[in-house]
């Protein structure tokens, strides 16, 4: 299923990436000799897009690196966002029905079968009940997959799928499966539970057990990688592996979902989420904070950079105030990915950023050796810290002395 996209979305859409083939972030990337070795080494599959933000002309001006958009990588926990994103917007279209409902509303699911589980109780909240709005924080502060799979079930595949293309954001992706949930089928990821809102011990609202319609799979080339990998049974299996019915998000579609978060009122209407004031200083929220900042997360050991790769990678040190990154990341398989927009508000700058790294050198997947610390998460580390330092340098602020937190 393919996206219509009429004259004001392709005109918007070459907009963007009228700047696309500049030199600007080739430019900052090979200037930097550490980046360039990553960047330059094929294995590491890496592809970038940066996008400066005119605010006052509410233009976009991207730059990308490598981006290949037919090529094939598994974009982990970032499809989180789009759900969290979406169970929002269908409260609102049962609202608009005359369905009183709430982010904050007891959400009951019930199993339909022993492959696929209940959610009664939620210690974190309150009531030690689950919610809409919980299972979100979640998601965003410490990508918790419990919460993205309560929520697929509540969407369900069509209306995830169906509504990104319908707003000109899926080209190519899609969202079709459960994570950290072994040896589900697709037929069994097609299918959702029975799901049931509370309040006041009345039931407001119920949803019965649905399928998707359609098949959801993606087309991109090379979803076969490696050279092994180890099955549900631990046993080594020596040929590539298949990554052809798993989830996927390409690096321009993720920053087409969070740009319709930050800057809303840069698309058409059409092209919006149907979202209020209050859900998107909600969303804001959650993408902003720190694990520090929610009260069910004090007794855990979860540092600032712990869902934050761009800028301070697996860095340990505090995130200053004047810093706020509104992101969602990923990591499995060796890949790990952010889609970000970073802002610093004391020296009025705000850009996007999204990459992706693949660090897998034994080409064995689910063995668990995958260079995360040594390689990806600095290298994303380095590659924020670049593209912030290109940022205070073209601002007018720089006559104020903006300091560079991370300038020796």
């Amino acid at each position: 299923m393919k996206a219509i996209v009429g004259l004001t979305s392709l005109a918007l859409y070459l907009t963007f990436m009228s700047c696309a083939g500049s030199n600007v972030l080739t430019k900052n990337i090979h200037a930097d000799p550490y980046l360039k070795s990553i960047t330059s080494n094929p294995d590491y599959e890496v592809q970038i897009l940066y996008t400066h933000v005119d605010r006052k002309n509410k233009r976009f001006k991207t730059y990308s690196y490598h981006v290949d958009e037919t090529k094939y990588f598994y974009p982990a926990s970032t499809v989180k966002m789009p759900v969290a994103i979406l169970s929002l917007q269908k409260i609102n279209d049962l609202n608009s029905q005359g369905i009183d409902l709430t982010k904050d509303d007891i959400m009951m699911t019930a199993a339909i079968n022993e492959r696929l589980t209940p959610a009664f109780k939620d210690t974190t909240t309150a009531n030690n009940k689950p919610n809409i709005g919980r299972y979100i924080e979640k998601i965003f502060a410490i990508s918790d997959n419990d919460a993205y799979n309560r929520l697929f079930e509540w969407l369900g595949q069509d209306y995830i799928n169906g509504q990104l293309i319908s707003k000109n954001i899926f080209h190519g992706s899609v969202i079709n499966h459960r994570l950290s949930i072994p040896n589900l089928t697709s037929e069994e990821n097609r299918q959702s539970n029975e799901i049931r809102f509370f309040r006041d011990d009345k039931i407001l609202y119920e949803q019965a057990s649905f399928a998707a319609s359609q098949d959801w799979k993606h087309h991109a080339d090379f979803a076969q990688k490696g050279l092994g990998y180890y099955n549900s049974n631990d046993s080594l299996i020596m040929k590539p592996f298949d990554f052809s019915r798993k989830n996927f998000y390409t690096i321009r579609d993720m920053e087409a979902t969070l740009q319709r978060i930050i800057f809303p009122e840069y698309f058409p209407e059409k092209q919006r989420f149907n979202l209020t004031d209050s859900n998107y200083d909600f969303l804001k929220k959650c993408m902003s904070s720190l694990p520090r900042d929610y009260h069910f997360l004090k007794n855990e050991m979860y540092h600032d950079s712990y869902v934050k790769f761009l800028m301070y990678g697996n860095m340990k040190t505090e995130i200053p105030q004047n810093i706020k990154i509104y992101n969602k990341v990923g990591d499995a398989y060796g890949y790990l990915i952010d889609c970000a927009y970073i802002e610093d508000t004391d020296a009025d700058i705000g850009f996007f950023l999204t990459a992706v790294i693949h660090v897998n050198a034994d080409k064995i997947y689910n063995d668990n050796k995958y260079e995360y610390d040594e390689t990806g998460l600095p290298f994303l580390a380095k590659l924020g810290q670049t593209i912030y330092k290109y940022e205070l340098e073209i601002s007018k602020k720089t006559e104020k002395m903006i300091k560079n937190p991370f300038q020796n």
